[in-house]
């Protein structure tokens, strides 16, 4: 099992569901020679074999192949490549010629050549359309495709950018490529499009061409190299949702404000460091998330946003949170957890719809006598911090099913867990309990347990 996930972790990037296509992009090295490649294949296969037929695998054989996997690829191999393959599931076009039954054919996959075959347009049922490792410059025809919702492709490498005919059923488009330079410079020929993903396209700036499409509610930006400093963003009054996942975002520039009816907005895993005080004018925004960033403080931004249900600041530099927190009635969870925050302000308190709060991974060394107020709390997640106690107030929490005290400074029980009759989860590990409180946990414990609430302490005191 240990070898199955080294060589999975080193071979297989990503594969990605989407919608009726289950397409799967995976990364594998290259090597000088065509000895080499074979060996590396000969290998690989033989390392499946082992585990073929759900029978136990040598485990000699196993690691002796791992072996020699891992040699090659640190001594033979030149770098990476990526292997592009269709839903295994869709009809192959190349067999569309020999059929009669069009209208029976609902999913077609086209993997080589420079045209779309003739016999796609007979398939008038046709509901997705998959191009993978094609030539093809011009998706044409689509008109005669009344049925069409879904295209999906995967490197096409035409000798010029690829460009789309009229439809006004096509509602999901999704690239996939080694380069930019072969995307569509519009997409406004469909009309009806709902949903752009072009993730995995190494663009460097946000995309132009979309003020046309007035029905785009979502746009996936995810694992590219874009700057907002060095974008230009249309007005694009319809978006909903933007995900910008792993990019070298540093700055969001005042620009943002151009996606004014945005309800979800994702920067995970980029480099921001500075948000224009712009952001803040996304009035109708639910959802934000600053996951693995660089943020010293929450951005001032963020308090005018009052519609605001989530927000993720996971894995950031951030030591305090503003009294301005208050601003955000609507918000129902908050993650500031992995950061160094020291305190907590008591205007925290004021957030009555406050569902779930996460806060570990700081330097907390109490919380705000104010949280105990908030009835609706389900969720608290305060492991890892300086905690000495909780209020006896903690009775309030009356819908609390999750708690997580583990790895703080308690060495006495809070008063009041036993009272709190809708809790599931209890964690309470890698406390300095006194004497006294170990024995009382035992009990404690115990009682919870006739519960069906699912206790974590210490192994010698369970």
């Amino acid at each position: 099992m240990r070898a199955s996930i080294i060589l999975i972790s080193a071979l297989l990037v990503s594969t990605l569901i989407h919608a009726q296509s289950d397409f799967s992009i995976t990364e594998v090295p290259g090597f000088k020679n065509r000895e080499d490649s074979i060996r590396f294949a000969q290998l690989n296969q033989a390392f499946r074999q082992a585990f073929s037929n759900n029978q136990k695998a040598d485990q000699q054989l196993v690691d002796s192949l791992m072996q020699q996997i891992r040699f090659m690829m640190e001594t033979k191999a030149t770098g990476t490549r990526k292997l592009y393959r269709g839903s295994p599931r869709f009809f192959p076009a190349d067999s569309l010629k020999l059929i009669s039954d069009y209208r029976s054919i609902k999913q077609v996959s086209v993997t080589s050549g420079k045209r779309l075959p003739r016999e796609l347009s007979r398939c008038t049922h046709l509901e997705s359309l998959e191009l993978v490792n094609t030539r093809i410059s011009k998706l044409n025809r689509l008109k005669k495709l009344p049925r069409l919702q879904t295209i999906v492709v995967l490197n096409n490498n035409p000798k010029r950018r690829l460009k789309i005919s009229k439809s006004r059923t096509v509602k999901s488009l999704v690239f996939r490529s080694e380069t930019s330079n072969h995307l569509p410079s519009s997409y406004r020929n469909l009309s009806s499009l709902e949903k752009l993903d072009l993730a995995s396209n190494q663009l460097t700036v946000f995309p132009t061409g979309l003020t046309k499409n007035k029905r785009l509610k979502e746009l996936a930006l995810n694992n590219n190299s874009i700057r907002l400093d060095q974008s230009v963003i249309e007005y694009l009054p319809q978006l909903e949702k933007v995900g910008f996942v792993r990019n070298k975002i540093e700055t969001v520039t005042a620009q943002i404000q151009n996606l004014p009816n945005l309800k979800q907005l994702t920067f995970n895993y980029n480099s921001i460091k500075e948000v224009d005080p712009a952001l803040g004018k996304l009035s109708k925004l639910e959802e934000l998330s600053f996951y693995r960033n660089q943020l010293t403080e929450i951005p001032k931004a963020v308090f005018d946003l009052v519609t605001l249900r989530e927000i993720d600041l996971y894995y950031n530099e951030i030591e305090r949170v503003d009294d301005q927190i208050a601003a955000l009635q609507n918000l129902e969870v908050l993650y500031v957890s992995n950061n160094r925050v020291i305190s907590l302000p008591e205007s925290l308190g004021k957030l009555s719809k406050l569902r779930e709060l996460y806060v570990s991974n700081n330097r907390l060394a109490d919380l705000p006598q104010s949280l105990y107020g908030l009835r609706e709390l389900r969720v608290v997640r305060a492991n890892n911090n300086q905690l000495s106690q909780l209020s006896s107030a903690i009775t309030q929490w009356v819908y609390l099913e999750s708690l997580d005290i583990s790895g703080n400074h308690f060495m006495e029980i809070p008063a009041g867990l036993g009272q709190l009759e809708n809790l599931k989860l209890l964690v309470m590990m890698n406390n300095p309990w006194d004497e006294t409180s170990r024995q009382e946990l035992t009990t404690l414990a115990s009682q919870l347990r006739q519960r069906q609430v699912v206790v974590h302490l210490e192994e010698e005191t369970e």
